[in-house]
């Protein structure tokens, strides 16, 4: 009964990081989508969201069998809790990248300054997210301490991005688009914050308590 069980959470684990570079490619492909001006790609980002959740359903209905099926105690309980919330905020980003993407159907070609910043932004998204699913995996506090910290990094990049933006729209004709480019840091920021949230459970997973 315990070595099927064990194959059920490694399992569990298997499908927690396909699900982790799914999302990290959703938010590639949005980005690229932006930076090309590429619609087709932006299209392809929202297609594909449809097997992100598709596999946030498959990993809730192995949670949900573990849960009643096997009754798992103390750290093997926190463990798959921490799994079902998870992939909550993982879903959730798959859908911030559906923004972007769907955003970029909208913006003209507009030259804004601080693509560098956004693209920065994106690249340390992937970081905490990937860090953070690791952190689940490997059972590693120190790494999901990381994501939280990194976070800050994130907030200050859209703090200069939102200034940026703000100064641009009292100087051009472009507001509407300038609102446009808000949204995507904004989509990003709100991206960070969920990676946070995982790290969080991961941390609970660990410790029974979230920071």
């Amino acid at each position: 009964m315990r070595e099927r069980y064990e194959k059920e959470l490694w399992k569990l684990n298997s499908l927690i990081i396909s699900m982790g570079k799914m999302i990290e490619i959703a938010i590639e492909s949005s980005m690229i989508a932006l930076m090309g001006r590429d619609v087709d790609a932006a299209r392809e980002v929202a297609k594909n969201d449809e097997a992100i959740n598709e596999m946030e359903r498959e990993i809730e209905s192995l949670c949900l069998k573990l849960l009643l099926q096997q009754q798992p105690v103390a750290a093997d309980l926190r463990h798959i809790t921490a799994a079902l919330k998870m992939i909550t905020d993982m879903e959730r980003i798959g859908d911030h990248a559906v923004d972007i993407a769907d955003l970029v159907q909208k913006v003209p070609d507009c030259k804004y300054g601080k693509m560098k910043e956004l693209t920065e932004m994106s690249e340390e998204i992937i970081k905490m997210l990937h860090q953070a699913v690791q952190s689940y995996i490997e059972k590693d506090y120190n790494k999901a301490k990381n994501v939280i910290v990194q976070d800050d990094v994130i907030d200050e990049l859209y703090r200069t991005i939102k200034k940026d933006l703000v100064q641009k729209i009292r100087e051009t004709s472009e507001g509407e688009t300038i609102l446009d480019y808000l949204l995507i840091a904004k989509y990003i920021e709100r991206i960070g914050d969920h990676a946070v949230n995982i790290a969080e459970w991961v941390i609970y997973a660990l410790i029974g308590e979230r920071q």
